[in-house]
């Protein structure tokens, strides 16, 4: 797949290549089409300024040669019929020369003074179609541009004013000649970047208040040509260009952004798309092929060797029909794998029987020491006491025969003596102790912990701490010689290894499971030397743990300390009519 995959690399840079120049053909025919788009608006507007300069003359000339003046709140019955006939004006009407409304064919609305308007400042000294700017109409309440014409007399002498106000309603109409899109838009706007009039889909006018774009107030400025904007915010495409015969306003033709770039995108996700394509076909035809020849053959064996390691000693690949390294190899593996679970089952049959014979040596073991530790508190410890017993009576012959120097040696010597044997009946005592507490046969676990405990605070000056939960005696007898022998190996190694202060033995059996616990506050067991077969101190004590079935851990503490957890399942005890072993 990654040779696929680099194969296709050069085919995916030349796609880019491609896809590149193309969206930038796409971009500049969007361009073109918008630069045509507000040309062709700012044609329009120049027809309809013509129109309305030819109109205005001949309205200035048909009217002057009429005597009489127009008075106040009347117009010639020509003018109505005129704006009827020309929808895109929005209103005709005729000023004195201080600039006072004389008429107006929309309703004047209150207005009677207009001299400020530039169309009539200009008209005043000029003989020509003077044209003013683009401003909300006074009178219609909506941007319109005043065109405004002086009427002379025979003295050349300003006489009144006629004007008219051009509506931006033509835009509409200019963009629905134009079939433009929903989302296209055509906007007028002054020089500081208010949208006077607008047609189609925009959010930019707010009744001429609101600006469009900063950029666009240089255009009405000053700059001549056309100018592109792309504004990310609005998603919006402008081009804008000065208006004929106005410099100071421009017409902007707005497209959406998105679309402009989704159809130059277009091209380069179906080029994309189909390289895609082609490519996932070839890693598709490369898999199958390798699948087939290579690679089922190499998941069966990786899938058995899986199996073989995690312990299915039976796992064995399928051998391939055909020949070649494969087929060799899976029948190697099935032949490795056919030796080593040979090894394995003489393996586990030798453990078997090493276990078999190390629970025997072991129950051998404590039956032997029971015996030698009975033997030496039954026989020696008797043989000691009836020497003591003797000794004791030939002392207190030699006393009723009276003081005498001469005994006296012999009186020192027999209390010696006396002493030595009361030293070997204690020593015959913890040696039988050490072998097989008769405490623990005659009054149970507890009882024999509790004196271990003791005997090792005397013996080594550690602080042991016991604490017994639910044991319930009598328990089986193998379950009670583990659980004693365990704690005694600890306490021994706690003395011998830790550097300990105190030692704490917990048995909880409140669960149905004996659980054990021995924690110290030495300087802690080494992680290393747990699994160490040398260690044969803990070895002895995780055998015993097999032996009841039980598990055996070890672990250090933090900061300081090491801790043993036995846990033996179900904890046997037996039947209330069998007797405990005889002390």
């Amino acid at each position: 797949m990654l040779l696929v995959c680099i194969a296709t690399v050069p085919a995916i840079l030349f796609t880019f290549y491609v896809a590149s120049n193309e969206r930038g053909a796409v971009l500049q025919r969007t361009e073109r089409d918008a630069r045509h788009l507000a040309a062709l608006a700012s044609r329009e507007h120049s027809q309809q300024l013509e129109g309305a300069k030819r109109l205005l003359r001949r309205l200035g000339a048909r009217l002057s040669s009429r005597s009489g003046n127009v008075s106040s709140g009347g117009c010639p019955e020509l003018l109505p019929a005129v704006l009827a006939g020309f929808p895109q004006f929005a209103n005709i009407g005729i000023l004195d020369r201080d600039g006072h409304l004389l008429c107006s064919v929309e309703p004047a609305g209150g207005v009677t003074l207009m001299q400020d308007n530039p169309a009539f400042v200009r008209a005043l000294r000029s003989s020509a179609v003077e044209i003013g700017s683009y401003v909300i109409g006074p009178i219609v309440h909506r941007p319109v541009l005043h065109l405004a014409y002086a009427m002379r007399d025979l003295r050349n002498t300003v006489d009144r004013v006629i004007f008219v106000a051009l509506d931006l309603r033509w835009l509409t109409q200019l963009a629905e000649q134009a079939d433009l899109p929903a989302d296209y838009a055509l906007i007028i706007a002054d020089r500081d970047g208010r949208v006077l009039a607008q047609s189609g889909a925009t959010d930019d006018a707010r009744g001429g208040q609101r600006a469009l774009l900063p950029w666009l107030a240089g255009l009405a400025a000053g700059r001549g040509g056309t100018h592109a904007y792309v504004d990310r915010a609005r998603g919006r495409f402008f081009v804008a260009a000065p208006l004929r015969g106005i410099p100071a306003l421009s017409v902007v033709a707005g497209l959406p952004y998105d679309r402009v770039t989704d159809e130059a995108n277009a091209a380069f996700y179906r080029t994309v798309l189909g390289l895609a394509l082609l490519t996932l076909f070839t890693i598709a035809a490369a898999l199958f092929a390798a699948e087939v020849s290579v690679l089922r053959v190499v998941r069966a064996l990786s899938h058995a060797a899986r199996l073989f390691g995690s312990g299915d000693l039976s796992a064995r690949a399928v051998v391939p029909r055909s020949h070649g390294e494969l087929t060799e190899l899976t029948g190697a593996f099935n032949s490795m794998a056919d030796a080593l679970e040979v090894r394995q089952r003489e393996a586990i049959d030798a453990q078997a029987r090493l276990r078999a014979l190390s629970n025997r040596l072991q129950a051998a073991r404590e039956a032997e020491a029971g015996r030698i530790a009975r033997e030496l508190h039954d026989e020696l410890g008797q043989v000691l006491t009836s020497v003591k017993l003797d000794l004791a009576s030939l002392r207190r012959r030699a006393l009723r025969q009276g003081p005498s120097t001469e005994n006296e040696p012999f009186d020192a010597a027999i209390v010696e003596m006396s002493q030595r044997i009361d030293e070997a009946v204690n020593s015959v005592r913890r040696i039988s102790g050490d072998l097989r507490p008769a405490v623990l046969d005659r009054l149970g676990l507890a009882a024999a912990l509790e004196w271990l405990a003791r005997e090792h605070e005397v013996r080594t000056g550690l602080r042991v701490s016991l604490a017994v939960d639910g044991l319930e005696e009598p328990i089986e007898p193998l379950v009670s010689i583990t659980v004693f022998r365990i704690v005694q190996e600890a306490l021994t190694n706690v003395a011998r290894h830790a550097d300990a202060t105190r030692v704490a033995v917990r048995v909880d059996a409140r669960g149905g499971d004996l659980v054990l616990e021995i924690d110290d506050d030495g300087r802690g067991i080494d992680p290393e030397r747990i699994d160490e077969a040398t260690s044969l101190g803990l070895l002895g004590m995780k055998e015993r743990a097999l032996l009841v079935n039980g598990t055996f851990d070890v672990s250090r503490k933090e900061p300081r300390g090491t801790t043993i957890v036995l846990r033996i399942p179900n904890a046997e005890r037996p039947e209330p009519d069998v007797a405990r072993p005889a002390g």
